[in-house]
């Protein structure tokens, strides 16, 4: 989906109960919350971005009444995130999705599928940079997202199991800017480019511009500024 020329407003729509936790979430969007549907919308509405956020998967007619509300106003795009939603209740928003014929709706549990497509929908986030070193503030984390253990980490980092071990700790981390920056790049190329539920997918599938390794093995193998500069390429529509 393009972009549009000018960001586009959000609207994010949610039960009352769970409100505090939808302002947490989408604050940096700073998004109209609302917790009833109006009787009539406004035609200003019809052109903002919409979120249906289903904090607690519940079988019923609510939701469903929710959509079809949305897709009478002619609301122009809407998003449902359910992040704890289990594959009976994808299964079941997907039916409803089918029965009324939603052409735009899109479901989601993954909070960076979701930024993915807000931004698609030139939705800005109004986030502060940070060169901190700390900004790369959970590599357990990461080592999480990525598959890897420590030793494989570290490898890749070009620093000892004991050094990444004591940034997981928090202790040490005066060379962890320096030693992670590139990580930190290609986490954020990942962001922009990789839809996030195929991610996993994607750093174990073998890559023709480096001769069937895959980006998993090149991170292994220290080579993260590679991968970071094939995204560029990419990018900049640059022969690989």
């Amino acid at each position: 989906m393009e972009a549009a020329a000018r960001s586009q407003e959000l609207v994010v729509w949610t039960e009352p109960r769970a409100l505090e936790e939808a302002r947490t979430i989408f604050a940096p969007y700073a998004p109209r919350f609302e917790t009833k549907l109006p009787k009539r919308f406004k035609v200003k509405d019809q052109a903002r971005v919409s979120v249906v956020y289903v904090s607690h998967p519940k079988e019923g007619s609510g939701l469903e009444r929710m959509l079809i509300s949305l897709r009478d106003a002619k609301v122009s795009s809407f998003l449902l995130y359910a992040p704890h939603h289990s594959t009976s209740f994808a299964f079941h928003i997907g039916t409803i999705v089918g029965r009324q014929k939603f052409v735009h709706a899109e479901l989601t549990g993954d909070l960076r599928h979701l930024k993915q497509l807000l931004r698609q929908r030139n939705v800005l986030a109004h986030e502060p940079s940070s060169t901190d070193p700390e900004s790369l503030s959970d590599l357990a984390e990461v080592r999480g997202r990525l598959g890897l253990n420590q030793a494989a980490l570290a490898e890749g980092l070009k620093i000892t199991v004991r050094t990444l071990q004591n940034w997981e700790a928090g202790r040490g981390t005066s060379q962890m800017g320096k030693k992670t920056a590139d990580l930190r790049e290609l986490l954020s190329r990942m962001d922009d480019y990789v839809v996030a539920p195929r991610e996993k997918e994607w750093l174990s599938t073998p890559l023709a511009a480096f001769r069937g390794s895959t980006p998993r093995e090149m991170i292994v193998q220290g080579r993260l500024r590679d991968l970071v500069l094939e995204f560029d390429r990419l990018r900049e529509g640059q022969p690989v």
